[in-house]
């Protein structure tokens, strides 16, 4: 048998010969003739035979080979194109500037069983698996490093555009100088799958967001874990996270230390002129007043806040202000001094005293009138022992001997004058409500009594209602 290949030849061959019978037929004596019929009738049976093989062998279908390896089998290669194309349409090719395929499109004649053939739905399913695509695109660089793609410059531009935008203050709140990225930013062009290249809101959301930056710091005397986070901004557990193999506080003078930081991934400065009305505030002068106590006071004239118009020049990344500096002031209303009375007149002693209050109690004073950390200490502490004799400050009337929660047992006297003196974390009292006591009368006992830690006396001086520091009106 001749091979496949050939068999379209040899059929034509066996064509024209039963064509050009009857005329040699005719040519032929009546011996040859015999000879003729079963040569004749051995050649019809070959051809048969041959016509059928061909049926069985030759290629009824083309095979379809992506990068060398075939993927399916189809009557048309024709059919194969149009199927290309309509892939190449769902994947969005007016969406992509010269959307193709990268791939290595073959075809190959074969003879197979029908069954095997591929029809269109079935085609496009193999290929949109099998064929990769890409399509030009605009590559954004910052600081000559490839960070995004998107479809063309003219979205790069509009993006770019919207991120300075975001980061401009509010209309009406400045007048704009400058705006620019402290980042180079650049383009560059090349093809890139389709599932690389951003939507303008992608795109915009990834230049807001940050990019992580390593560096090696070299432990140098009077570091600390606390100093070296302060100093780069970041915090402790920052360092620790970078660093896993650190174990407690103990650093090493030359001992290296990863420290990483998040930092924007593109920073937008905007400088802008902004002029703002801002208040004046006023000055506050005292005046001395012998008819009023020692630590009272009276305003003799109010004050006023000035106004005036500053310009500022304001410097902002990515929104937040860094910089902010007056480049021209103007006063438009100048600001009323307030004047305030403070009283010196101090209480005279009932029995000739020197005109200031006796000590309670003689000691030291173990916590003072004011702050102490974030709770204020509304008197002062003098040190003394449980038992220890407590007398009056000054002459007066007790308006108070009782238990008041913290200040425990506690006695209040009324000198008259707006001013009052308390005595707390008394162990017993020699007073009740109602009674006047002289200047140095003893009125209770030191003690422990209410929130105290050990034995003293706290001491309170109030004018007017107001706490005032009895160091200042104490002999």
């Amino acid at each position: 048998m001749p091979p496949p290949g050939k068999l379209p030849d040899v059929a034509a061959a066996a064509g024209r010969f039963l064509k050009e019978w009857p005329a040699r037929w005719k040519e032929t004596d009546g011996r040859k003739k015999k000879k003729v019929c079963l040569l004749s009738g051995i050649l019809a049976g070959g051809l048969l035979l041959l016509a059928g093989w061909y049926q069985f062998t030759a290629p009824n279908a083309w095979a379809v080979i992506i990068n060398g390896r075939q993927v399916a089998v189809v009557t048309s290669r024709v059919d194969v194109n149009q199927v290309i194309q309509d892939v190449l349409k769902e994947r969005g090719a007016g969406s992509y500037q010269g959307l193709q395929i990268t791939d290595q499109v073959d075809y190959k004649k074969v003879r197979v069983n029908p069954r095997e053939i591929v029809d269109g739905q079935q085609l496009k399913n193999i290929l949109q698996g099998t064929l990769h695509f890409v399509a030009a695109a605009t590559v954004i660089t910052i600081n000559g490093q490839p960070e995004l793609i998107v479809r063309d410059d003219s979205i790069a531009e509009a993006v770019l555009a919207e991120l300075k935008q975001a980061y401009l203050p509010p209309p009406g709140n400045g007048e704009i100088q400058e705006v620019r990225f402290l980042e180079q930013v650049a383009y560059e062009h090349r093809p890139a799958r389709p599932e690389e290249i951003l939507s303008p809101e992608a795109a915009l959301a990834r230049l807001k967001g940050t990019s992580t930056a390593s560096q090696e710091y070299i432990v140098k005397e009077g570091d600390s874990l606390w100093t070296i986070a302060r100093e780069h901004g970041l915090l402790v557990d920052d360092i620790r996270a970078a660093n896993p193999e650190l174990k407690g506080e103990r650093l090493d003078i030359g001992q290296r230390l990863r420290l990483t930081t998040e930092k924007p991934l593109l920073q937008v400065m905007v400088v802008y002129r902004q002029e703002v009305k801002e208040p004046v505030p006023y000055e506050v002068k005292v005046e001395t007043n012998t008819d009023l106590l020692r630590g009272q006071e009276r305003v003799k004239q109010a004050g006023s806040e000035g106004e005036r118009l500053v310009t500022y020049q304001v410097v902002t990344k990515n929104g937040v202000q860094v910089e902010k500096k007056v480049i021209q002031e103007q006063v438009l209303k100048e600001p009323v001094t307030k004047i305030v009375e403070r009283g010196t007149r101090v209480v005279l002693a009932s029995r000739g005293g020197s005109g200031r209050l006796a000590w309670p109690i003689r000691g030291s004073i173990t916590s003072p009138y004011g702050y102490r950390g974030r709770e204020f200490h509304s008197g002062m502490d003098i040190d003394g022992y449980v038992g220890q004799p407590v007398g009056a400050a000054e002459a007066g009337t007790v308006t108070f001997a009782g238990y008041d929660g913290g200040y425990g047992r506690m006695i209040a006297i009324d000198h008259g004058g707006g001013l009052v003196t308390r005595y707390a974390h008394l162990s017993d009292f020699n007073v009740r409500v109602g009674q006047r006591v002289s200047r140095g009368q003893v009125i209770g006992y030191v003690g422990v009594s209410g929130r105290t830690t050990g034995s003293h006396l706290h001491f309170e001086v109030l004018v007017n209602g107001s706490f005032r520091n009895p160091y200042g009106f104490l002999n």
